[in-house]
């Protein structure tokens, strides 16, 4: 079931007034929660509900062994095991076999491996990064072991649990049991996101993918170098205004709910290097890759050269969390590669000569090595990838003063005047937070309305509850 569907809109109305309606009990909320989570996870599959019930299991038993030998080795491998371990199992089998087979038939070995044929439940990449920050922090001593119905909500709560945003243990649990009774948070803010949310979604991330983005990447060879350029252009727009439109969307009903979850976007495409972007992008991730990953490896504490691969390494991870495939990894490096440039740059330029338009400038340039990176994780194949790339490369001057290279310009200038643009539209969202909440849900209702009726027809999918 769609978070954006009708039937979402209207189930969730029935159980936010039962839901509110038992505020004076924390543990019948956190029931209806519960059962709420479990029921929009079968909505997609039994068998994603089974794996999540049985993940759950596994992560409990697991924490309690971390209680009772905290910073063992053997507690931090186990942990490892079972996320690399449910991994392989549901998302990177085929990918894993086919390159061992592909490995051995270059030696003359002819070998096959057996492939288990298993559906890909639906958030296990989420939920499985929320059990390494439990258990983590249980063998750093930071939480003690949870109930397992506290923990089987903070893994199953579903406004994060299809596409995050990426929890950590120690504020969400502290959300789950708290020391006070639940109150709805900042009412107008959460109708705000909510409403924001629906307008990139079905107005913005929905025209994009039909009219510059889908037919552009299905069959590149039957358009211009301008209008390919055009679609890369699209979809970095599209992938900004899906994912961040579901960031506010889950944000908003997690605020009606009680909850805060963690910031998620802060307008990534006014970043002026790559180390900004992805300090405003995927910010949950992000944080996670750093604590979790890159710092385990050793972060920067050898020296630059071992910072920069550790960096990379953390990056390759990154890429191949978000799908088993050769792109996926290419777009993983290419960031890495970028990232340590970028710091190395640092350390040969410590005091970059500052002229007029440098910040446009960095800026502009960021965008564009973002954009080229997403050609590889849009793309389904390498072959692809590289027919876009060598498609745009074939750009002439002559086809910048076509329509649609008037087209392309007004892309640039939209990423140009990006900071300026939200520095008129955030004092004017803030205004509208300021009004009684009782002035919100009719005229919200006619706004959503109005979007849904003047967007395309159906309803847009969630790009990142693929991954």
């Amino acid at each position: 079931m769609s978070f954006l569907s009708i039937e979402f809109g209207l189930c969730f109305i029935l159980f936010f007034i039962v839901y509110w309606s038992l505020c004076w009990s924390l543990r019948l909320q956190n029931a209806l929660l519960l059962v709420a989570s479990y029921a929009l996870v079968s909505s997609f599959s039994l068998e994603s509900l089974y794996i999540l019930l049985g993940y759950t299991e596994l992560v409990y038993l697991l924490g309690l062994v971390g209680a009772r030998y905290p910073g063992r080795r053997f507690s931090y491998l186990l942990v490892v095991l079972l996320v690399l371990g449910f991994f392989y199992l549901f998302k990177y089998q085929e990918f894993v076999t086919s390159g061992v087979q592909g490995a051995l038939a270059s030696v003359g070995v002819a070998f096959s491996l057996p492939v288990l044929q298993v559906l890909v439940p639906i958030g296990l990449s989420f939920y499985a990064f929320h059990s390494v920050s439990y258990l983590v922090s249980i063998n750093r001593r930071e939480l003690p072991s949870a109930s397992p119905f506290d923990l089987a909500l903070y893994l199953a709560f579903f406004p994060s649990l299809i596409a995050g945003p990426v929890n950590r243990a120690i504020p969400m649990l502290a959300q789950i049991r708290p020391h006070t009774l639940r109150q709805v948070l900042e009412p107008q803010r959460a109708m705000g996101l909510i409403a924001l949310a629906v307008v990139k979604l079905f107005f913005c991330s929905a025209w994009l993918a039909s009219q510059w983005v889908d037919p552009v990447f299905e069959t590149p060879g039957s358009f211009t170098p301008e209008q390919m350029l055009l679609s890369v252009y699209g979809y970095s727009f599209l992938i900004y205004f899906n994912f961040s439109g579901y960031t506010n969307l889950v944000t908003g009903i997690a605020l009606l709910l009680g909850f805060r979850l963690p910031e998620n976007f802060n307008a990534p495409y006014a970043a002026h290097n790559l180390k900004e972007f992805w300090a405003r992008w995927h910010i949950s991730l992000s944080l996670f890759i750093r604590d979790y990953v890159y710092i385990p490896l050793g972060g920067n504490r050898h020296g630059v050269w071992r910072g920069n691969l550790n960096m990379l390494l953390a990056m390759l991870i990154s890429g191949l969390w978000h799908g088993a495939s050769l792109n996926f990894v290419i777009w993983g490096a290419l960031h890495g590669l970028g990232l340590a440039v970028y710091k190395a740059s640092t350390y040969l330029l410590p005091q970059p000569m500052r002229w007029p338009g440098a910040g446009l400038a960095a800026r502009l340039l960021t965008f564009h090595y973002v954009a080229f990176a997403w050609i590889f994780f849009r793309t389904a194949s390498l072959d692809e990838a590289m027919d876009m790339v060598a498609g745009i490369a074939d750009i002439s001057v002559s086809g910048v003063f076509s329509p649609t290279g008037l087209c392309l310009l007004a892309c640039v200038l939209y990423v140009a005047v990006y900071p300026q643009m939200l520095a008129l539209l955030r004092p004017c969202l803030a205004a509208t937070t300021r009004l009684p909440w009782q002035f919100h849900p009719l005229p919200l209702g006619v706004f959503v309305s109005l979007v849904i009726f003047a967007s395309q027809s159906g309803v847009p999918g969630f790009i990142y509850a693929s991954f």
